[in-house]
C-alpha cells in the first residue's frame, strides 16, 4: 500500500480492563465488513491529559484498510465506541472505556467542524507518537511535512509513557 493511502487510528482506554477494552476494539474494527486491521503497535500506559483526576490510559495505534469515505469511517468508529460501552458524554476529556481517533488517512487533509484529519495536536501527544512510531516511523504526517519518528523526536511532551507487556491466553494484541 502506498504512503498516501495508509490509514491510522489511535485507540485508548482508562476505564475497567483497559487491555481488554483495546482488544475488544480491535476485534470490532476487524469484524466490520468494510474495515481491515493490517498492523498493531505495542500497548503503552500514559497519564491523562487535561483532566488529571482520572486513571491512566492504555494507548495503541492500528493501521487499517477500508473502503469507507472518511465521514462514514468516523460514524462506524463512533458506533464501535458505543457498542464497547462508551457513554456519549458532553464533557470533554472524561474517562473512557474506548476512544478511537482517526489519526491520518494518507495525505488527506480535512478541517471541518465534524472531522479534523490529520488529528489535531499529534505533535503534543507522545502517547500517540510512541505507538505510531512502532508501526510507521517513516510515515509523513500531512501538514507537518515530517515523519512520525521526527515528530516524536521533537515533541515537547515529556509525559511518562511506557510500554506495557501483557500476556493472555490468546496472546498479545
Amino acid at each position: 500500500m502506498s504512503e498516501e493511502q495508509r490509514i491510522f487510528l489511535g485507540l485508548g482506554s482508562n476505564m475497567g480492563n483497559r487491555y481488554q477494552n483495546l482488544k475488544n476494539g480491535i476485534i470490532m474494527l476487524h469484524e466490520h465488513p468494510h474495515i481491515w486491521v493490517t498492523d498493531k503497535s505495542h500497548v503503552y500506559q500514559s497519564p491523562p491529559m487535561y483532566r488529571v483526576d482520572q486513571d491512566e490510559f492504555y494507548n495503541m495505534v492500528v493501521e487499517i484498510d477500508t473502503n469507507l469515505i472518511p465521514v462514514d469511517l468516523l460514524n462506524e468508529i463512533k458506533n464501535i465506541e458505543k457498542k464497547a460501552g462508551r457513554l456519549l458524554e458532553r464533557k470533554k476529556n472524561m474517562p473512557r472505556i474506548l476512544d478511537i481517533d482517526i489519526l491520518a488517512i494518507g495525505d488527506l487533509q480535512i478541517h471541518s467542524g465534524l472531522l479534523e484529519i490529520p488529528h489535531g495536536g499529534i505533535s503534543e501527544r507522545i502517547f500517540v507518537l510512541k505507538p505510531w512510531n512502532d508501526i510507521a516511523p517513516n510515515f509523513v504526517v500531512p501538514g507537518q511535512n515530517a515523519m512520525v519518528s521526527e515528530i516524536l523526536e521533537n515533541t515537547d511532551d515529556d509525559s511518562d509513557v511506557r510500554m506495557v507487556l501483557i500476556f493472555d491466553k490468546e496472546g498479545m494484541i
